[in-house]
């Protein structure tokens, strides 16, 4: 999401975010094509910032990831005199700041595979009766007619969505239907919203309009919201937050029936899909079954580069500015939307949504209330632009489309909406706009958007060791069943670490 002040402020690309988590570390499996092997060393890989940081004597917060047992880990960080300890189980390590002299101790600790920077990430940016709205981005992704279907009304009733952002305050537009809340960052003990950025998501994505008498419909404003807080209010996150907020809606899904998972932020640093550990994590969610829906980051063109944004598994979402009106025939591409080749070769966004003159629930005395009062909308919305506020347009679709289709695989959701899009024809703007209607009204095959793609490496480790294999076998991963495969499980001391290797 983009500041409402500033035309050049990003919110949803993280200013500094994932930085050297992303920035130097390269994973490869031995026997995998496509990634270089490197001679294997008990030395611990240092990410780049890390190095940096003891090179210059400065502390550093970090990820030290463990090359076996978890608890020994843990046990010598605390040997060390290191207290303030948050165990990261999706990236099998610790979270912890280190001095320049433990880091210098841990990278040639035995037990040690990886120092990571936990780099702070920024936020990027009834029936119902719609002849009251006073926006159009519901009309422009066609959800207007799903809500008053004639074979039953779709409104994303039951669906849940965890939105792992700042947090959703309460609002009359959400009522009772945020249903759980938990807080993942060390530095704050609320799960409140003290910067407003979480609630407008949520507000988009599931508002019903009751202090605005339906002038401000969410696209799915029956869905139950999961409100998974990684933010400091302020606008930062450790990686490790996010992680662990990804991890926990993969192990709650069943027990909130969460199906979709809002990310409206971006990593800062380029690092292929591959090596990259938010990647891992995105990529577990979605073949776990939960759609990962993320904002493509508002860095214009040729910047398709950064993760979760750059991964071909999830849904990644542009911004458009629909001019205000509920025909596509005046849209253009938000000049700020990113877009571009990845380093993998993939093309994104996959598609887009209006993400201008965007107007949301407001967080009442948040951050964004307080900085942008010129901005807010009566006293209970704010208007806000950005791929942080299209994203979430596109989580309401994917709602809508599991609401009628409840058994559906997400990489089936994705091919689904890529066949029915209603195409721009605007460099940067993918398959187009999403269309429900034509998406749930769809009766032809459904097809696999996840067919023939690779996972991240990490992924193809934990499939390893889950299944006790030492060698990595030839199979067609979309066709995999991931359910048996689980962190917990996993008996990662047993995994052998010499069967990877560390590039730059």
């Amino acid at each position: 999401m983009r500041r409402p002040s500033s035309r050049r402020n990003p919110l949803s690309v993280f200013h500094r975010s994932f930085a050297a988590l992303l920035a130097a570390a390269g994973l490869a499996l031995a026997g995998v094509p496509a990634v270089p092997a490197v001679a294997a060393s008990n030395q611990a890989h240092v990410d780049r910032e890390v190095l940096k940081a003891m090179q210059a004597g400065q502390s550093i917060a970090a990820i030290v990831v463990a090359r076996g047992d978890l608890n020994v880990l843990e046990a010598d960080l605390r040997r060390s005199g290191l207290k303030n300890t948050k165990r990261v189980p999706i990236a099998h390590g610790v979270a912890v700041r280190l001095t320049p002299a433990l880091i210098d101790h841990f990278r040639t600790d035995s037990n040690v595979a990886r120092l990571i920077y936990d780099a702070p990430v920024r936020l990027t940016d009834t029936a119902f009766d719609p002849t009251a709205l006073a926006t159009a981005y519901p009309a422009v992704v066609d959800a207007l007619p799903i809500w008053s279907n004639a074979s039953g009304p779709l409104t994303g009733q039951g669906i849940g969505i965890a939105v792992i952002d700042s947090g959703i305050a309460s609002h009359a537009d959400l009522g009772t239907r945020v249903i759980a809340s938990q807080n993942f960052n060390p530095n704050v003990n609320s799960n409140d919203d003290a910067y407003g950025h979480g609630t407008a998501v949520a507000g988009i994505i599931a508002g019903d309009g009751t202090a605005s008498l339906g002038q401000y419909i969410g696209i799915a404003p029956q869905a139950n919201l999961i409100s998974l807080r990684v933010n400091d209010g302020n606008g930062g996150a450790p990686t490790s937050a996010i992680m662990n907020a990804i991890l926990w809606a993969v192990v709650n899904k069943n027990t909130y029936n969460i199906r979709v998972i809002n990310l409206s932020l971006q990593a800062s640093v380029q690092e292929s899909y591959r090596t990259s550990p938010i990647d891992a994590a995105v990529e577990y969610a979605w073949l776990k079954g939960l759609v990962v829906v993320v904002a493509a980051g508002n860095s214009g063109p040729n910047s398709a580069l950064y993760a979760p944004a750059n991964d071909p598994f999830v849904i990644t979402v542009g911004a458009t500015d629909d001019q205000g009106t509920a025909a596509a025939t005046d849209d253009l591409l938000a000049g700020f939307s990113s877009y571009g080749v990845t380093q993998d070769g993939f093309t994104k966004p996959d598609f887009v949504a209006p993400g201008k003159r965007i107007i949301t629930t407001l967080a009442a005395n948040s951050n964004f209330a307080l900085t942008y009062p010129s901005f807010m909308v009566g006293t209970q919305y704010i208007k806000l632009s950005g791929t942080s506020v299209a994203a979430p347009v596109v989580s309401g679709v994917a709602a809508l489309y599991v609401e009628s289709n409840p058994t559906v695989r997400p990489g089936q959701l994705k091919g689904v909406l890529l066949a029915t899009a209603h195409p721009l024809g605007i460099a940067g703007s993918g398959a187009g706009y999403p269309d429900a209607a034509h998406a749930i009204a769809y009766i032809g095959l459904v097809g696999n958007a996840d067919h023939g793609l690779d996972p991240n490496d990490y992924l193809k480790v934990l499939y390893m060791a889950a299944h006790s294999l030492t060698v990595l076998p030839v199979v067609s991963w979309d066709s995999v069943s991931w359910d048996s495969v689980s962190w917990d499980s996993v008996s990662w001391d047993s995994v052998s670490w010499d069967a990877v290797s560390w590039g730059n």
